[in-house]
């Protein structure tokens, strides 16, 4: 019963919040950066309690530096500024990323590639 109450109510958030993933983000909400530093906090804490090995470890922050750096690069050619299409590519690899340390940091087996 707690499981299915849990997961209405992610379901419930995820269709009234789908709206809003559509907009750039508000003044002080979660932008790029934003999500960039929590994502650093996860893997620094990973690295730190040993969920995350030292090759996950590694991997995950090359990822998320070729995403800082590509969003520099799309900024830099379009004078500081990102299209709305920059920023959905930017959001998928930001949550692909989480998605990745979450996988990893929960699971001791690691993945075979």
């Amino acid at each position: 019963m707690r499981i299915t109450l849990r997961a209405s109510l992610a379901a419930l958030a995820l269709l009234t919040a789908a709206p809003a993933f559509a907009q750039p983000a508000p003044a002080g909400g979660w932008d790029l950066s934003r999500r960039e530093s929590w994502l650093q906090d996860r893997i620094d804490r990973g690295r730190g309690d040993g969920s995350l090995d030292r090759r996950e470890a590694r991997r995950v922050q090359r990822q998320l530096a070729r995403i800082q750096h590509d969003q520099s690069s799309m900024r830099g050619r379009d004078g500081g500024h990102l299209t709305d299409v920059d920023r959905t590519g930017l959001d998928g690899r930001l949550d692909n990323l989480s998605d990745h340390i979450r996988w990893s940091r929960r699971n001791d087996e690691h993945r075979p590639w």
